[in-house]
């Protein structure tokens, strides 16, 4: 059985901990880059990702944890400046851009992050079972 039919079997509850503003931002960071590649996802699948992404931080040493908990407030409030709200409270579009933002910066610890994300978010998509009218692997890019 994959990891992620294990996830969906169990319906995974979030731990205490992770039910506060990291977890917020990273399931909205997780929406986002569902969106880029897969719009129209079943919201339970989508609760499969991200419960996959959290699962991938929370199985992560102590001491990298607390920097990827970090790492996500700072990229929560960093949206506080350019959009006057926080990034977990922004439009669908506004999320986008914000993203786009990170993910073309010339900071590099902005780019891996949204790197990570985005490799662990496309795991979780790409484990699930593809849609009747999905593209052959020979058509997706790489």
């Amino acid at each position: 059985m994959s990891e992620m039919a294990k996830l969906k079997a169990r319906h995974i509850a979030p731990k205490p901990q992770e039910r506060g503003a990291t977890r917020r931002c990273v399931d909205a960071l997780v929406d986002v880059l569902i969106d880029e590649c897969r719009p129209g996802l079943p919201a339970d699948d989508r609760n499969v990702v991200k419960e996959y992404v959290s699962a991938t931080l929370i199985g992560m040493p102590d001491y990298f944890q607390l920097g990827f908990r970090i790492l996500a407030l700072a990229f929560d409030f960093s949206a506080l400046p350019v959009h006057g709200h926080r990034f977990t409270r922004l439009s669908p579009a506004r999320r986008c851009r914000h993203v786009a933002a990170w993910r073309g910066s010339r900071i590099g610890f902005r780019r891996a992050m949204i790197a990570f994300y985005t490799t662990f978010a496309c795991y979780g998509l790409y484990s699930l079972p593809a849609p009747q009218n999905a593209a052959s692997p020979e058509r997706i890019a790489a």
